[in-house]
């Protein structure tokens, strides 16, 4: 008896066995199939072309501009866009800013809306107001939903026009 019931413990041992590795080789094959792509190098240029909306206010010493504008990427995003920020300008001649830029942008030949949060520190050197940051892109819509990456940016901005001109480089990659 006790012969037969090893040998039902053994049968029943390999089938949960096999059961098991079969949910196994299901589940690694669908985590294959949902991984992210790659890290891809992207670089381009961020023109903006029009101030769509300012608004100036002073905040104890510093001056604080609410601005939205509009303009084009190009390169790996390509593409027009809109943002909506917030500059900090110290006493000092430093500033930091925050903000959003929605890109309506094709990447790799895919087409969607990207937002990408972005932030950055400047100053004025030999009377040019430059600047350095980062976007953050969490995704979008269509083609570019599962868009992510970090790029980083530096530009200047024109004294006469008050519009800005920077060049992007980071990595981006697709996820599911």
């Amino acid at each position: 008896m006790e012969a037969v019931t090893r040998m039902a413990q053994g049968s029943i041992a390999r089938r949960l066995l096999a059961a098991s590795a079969a949910v196994a080789l299901v589940f690694v094959g669908a985590v294959g199939a949902v991984q992210a792509s790659q890290p891809t190098a992207a670089s381009g240029t961020v023109i903006q072309t029009a101030i769509t909306g300012l608004d100036v206010r002073f905040a104890g010493p510093n001056i604080v501009l609410e601005q939205t504008t509009a303009g084009s990427v190009s390169g790996t995003l390509s593409g027009s866009y809109e943002d909506s920020f917030t500059v900090v300008i110290h006493p000092n001649g430093t500033f930091t800013a925050h903000g959003t830029l929605t890109c309506a942008c094709t990447v790799d030949g895919k087409s969607g809306v990207v937002e990408l949060a972005l932030t950055n520190t400047g100053e004025i050197l030999n009377g040019i107001p430059t600047f350095e940051g980062r976007y953050a892109i969490n995704g979008g819509t269509g083609e570019l939903a599962g868009l992510r990456g970090v790029v980083e940016f530096e530009g200047t901005v024109d004294l006469q026009t008050g519009l800005s001109t920077s060049t992007y480089s980071g990595q981006i990659h697709s996820h599911p």
